[in-house]
């Protein structure tokens, strides 16, 4: 990379030229916008309801009318699932016969996991629980290591010892009937993708849309096809948890360098061949870490779907956090955050594990050791569950003392946090939402939704031109369009708030940490940690602390949303290239000066990504929070329509949200990967 050296005063001529442009440019993205706004101020009931906020869905003549958008839906989802097709078969039966085999892998690994079930006229047990944490265990230091051995059999073993091990185990079945499906599937996608240009510009936009939709937007319209049943839920994990798969299988195919491709086609393979012996195994780090974010969104899905009634952890804590019985709830919180962390580690140990060559001299004993030792675990734990009743079920009906529960511990916890910390917590209250919410989502309600949609326009335009002018401006009309603008303000607001708040303590933090190889690492551990948890485990402290209402929702965002901040900046840091530093310490730079005016520079694009990833966090999170009650948005609007099983506005929603992310993603994006060309980091 060459530097060119510019005279001082040179310098100080083009700093004030600079300056004059960013003003103008400025300027004019501004204008629009301001002008309107400040129109709407001066003219106040006078000003046009159509620039204001067009209309409201929730205010539409009609008892069930969702606004026309969402009544189109509506009707349109409603004719496909009562008319017949063809003459044959309505839309409704359709769908559930195509999702009805579902019930047999369910059952089954319901039956093996947690109930057992009847094969042929014999009663067969399910496995014993000391029989899968040894199994846990083996599996861990096949992949891992003694340490991940620790982790599986213990997660397991915390199970059984405090009398979760039912509710665990329905969870358990579900993440491993769905995440098969969600890999294949994705898996197809992407490869299909990969291979046609014409797909994958069909399929990322879709992929998109469902990223950034709330989670339980996709229970809705499942329900209203296939019902209140154990089916639902699988259908909704499976669909939710594709776009990663599939997003990530078409960056690993494509990643597969030409030299490996042209080795294979010299080697003389067919397509076939080419595909499973050279491609596959090239891509394979990446295709695993595919494998990884799909177990975990299936095991966030799952917890969720407690929303419609799916047995399992998530409902029993949805119970306990609508009861206020917080000493219960962290015990299952607890055990959701272990199987978590357990399944992330083992997935991701397995994904750096590579293939050891075996001597072939050597016994089955010695090449196979994990085997073996699989065999004599299944062995051994099977003859001591037909032998004692407490190594079948823990604990058995003899033993109920055995259990432990630290319910009574942390619930003494919580009253004595809320009385002693009462004053301090309620003037933390007051000051974030009288100092910081309540201003904000005031602003954002008198912001016209022409206003918004032309401030946002205008930076796409200035950033790619009229194609990503016309989108940034068209997701946020949409939103007006169908009815959802104040809802989507109310919902808004914490979420800029939250923005600001992690990407002002953030993103210092990951310049600080970048610093250091040590420090950076640790940093590196904690962030996985956060980001393994499922997203409703974040509302349990902040219930315990703030009770409920819009500062319990900005601090559960907050813990949730605050991880891409810190993780973008570090890697913003570390990816700065190592003879651009050295060039500006030759050059006499200071410290504080490398920082700022090359460092940072450089790093912002990274860190720009991290920004929009905290703000499609945080609108994710907030979907999430509603379910503590307190606070009004579109959160509050897509439970309405779960409860009432209004599909069209269930599904118009969640697109209002996936729009307000979208929009921002759009310039954001775009901006990031202009800046990093012009950088040459690209």
């Amino acid at each position: 990379m060459s530097t060119a050296v510019i005279p001082a005063d040179g310098l100080a001529a083009a700093a004030p030229s600079r300056s004059r442009r960013w003003l103008t440019s400025a300027a004019i993205v501004l204008s629009p916008f301001l002008a309107i706004y400040l129109l709407a101020q001066l003219m106040g009931e006078r000003f046009p309801q159509w620039a204001m906020i067009l209309h409201d869905a929730r205010t539409e003549p009609g008892e069930d009318s969702a606004g026309p958008i969402a009544d189109a839906l509506e009707s349109a989802i409603g004719w496909f699932r009562n008319t017949e097709l063809l003459g044959l078969i309505t839309g409704r039966d359709l769908v559930r016969a195509l999702f009805g085999w579902l019930q047999w892998p369910l059952d089954f690994a319901v039956g093996v996991l947690a109930e057992g079930f009847t094969w042929f006229g014999v009663s067969i047990p399910h496995t014993p629980w000391l029989m899968l944490v040894g199994v846990a265990a083996v599996i861990g230091h096949a992949v891992g290591g003694w340490k991940m051995a620790a982790l599986g059999g213990g997660t397991i073993a915390y199970l059984a010892v405090f009398d979760l091990w039912e509710e665990s185990m329905f969870t358990l079945a579900s993440v491993v009937v769905s995440a098969p499906l969600s890999i294949i599937l994705g898996w197809a996608l992407g490869l299909w993708a990969a291979r046609s240009r014409r797909f994958e510009s069909i399929l990322t936009p879709v992929l998109n849309v469902m990223q950034s939709m709330p989670h339980y937007a996709y229970f809705i319209p499942i329900i209203f096809f296939i019902g209140l049943n154990d089916r639902a839920p699988i259908v909704a994990t499976v669909i939710f948890a594709v776009p990663p798969m599939a997003k990530l299988t078409i960056l690993a195919i494509r990643g597969v360098p030409d030299e490996v491709r042209e080795a294979g086609l010299m080697s003389g393979v067919d397509k076939r061949q080419m595909l499973w012996k050279v491609e596959m195994p090239a891509a394979q780090p990446a295709l695993m870490v595919g494998v990884n974010q799909v177990i975990m969104q299936c095991l966030g899905m799952v917890v969720l779907a407690a929303l419609i009634g799916a047995r399992g952890l998530g409902q029993q804590l949805l119970n306990r956090l609508q009861a206020l019985r917080l000493g219960e709830a962290l015990e299952m919180g607890m055990a959701i955050v272990l199987m978590a962390i357990m399944l992330d580690r083992l997935s991701q140990a397995a994904a750096r594990r590579r293939p050891e060559h075996q001597d072939e001299g050597l016994s089955f004993g010695r090449r196979h050791p994990h085997a073996v030792a699989m065999g004599a675990v299944v062995g051994l734990t099977a003859l001591l569950a037909l032998i004692f009743d407490w190594a079948h079920v823990y604990p058995a009906e003899s033993a109920r003392d055995w259990t432990i529960t630290t319910a009574p511990f942390w619930d003494g916890v919580v009253d004595y946090i809320q009385v002693a910390w009462r004053s301090t917590t309620l003037a933390i209250k007051k000051f974030i939402l009288l100092g910081i919410l309540l201003p904000l989502k005031d602003f954002l309600l008198s912001i016209p939704w022409l206003a918004l949609a032309a401030l946002l326009a205008m930076i796409g335009w200035r950033i790619g031109g009229f194609r990503v002018a016309a989108a940034a401006g068209g997701y946020i009309s949409f939103i007006a369009l169908a009815g959802f603008w104040i809802p989507a303000m109310e919902s808004l607001y914490i979420g800029l708030a939250a923005v600001l708040i992690c990407v002002g303590f953030g993103v210092p933090l990951g310049i600080l940490v970048s610093r250091s190889d040590r420090m950076s690492n640790a940093m590196q551990v904690v962030l996985d940690t956060f980001q393994t948890m499922p997203s409703f485990i974040y509302l349990i402290p902040v219930v315990m602390l703030f009770q409920v209402g819009a500062v319990a929702a900005l601090f559960a965002v907050l813990f949730y949303a605050f991880v891409p901040a810190v993780r973008y900046a570090v890697l913003g840091m570390k990816n700065i290239p190592a003879d651009v530093i050295e060039a500006a310490d030759t050059s006499g730079c200071t410290p504080f000066q490398r920082l700022v005016k090359v460092k940072l520079p450089l790093a912002m694009p990274e860190i720009m990504l991290g920004v929009n990833q905290v703000l499609m966090f945080a609108l994710l999170m907030l979907m999430i929070a509603a379910l503590i009650g307190g606070i009004d948005g579109l959160g509050d609007e897509i439970l309405i329509a779960l409860r009432d099983q209004q599909s069209g506005k269930g599904l118009v929603v969640g697109l209002c949200l996936a729009a307000l992310g979208l929009a921002t993603d759009q310039l954001i994006t775009r901006w990031a990967e202009d800046r990093k060309r012009q950088l040459g980091l690209a």
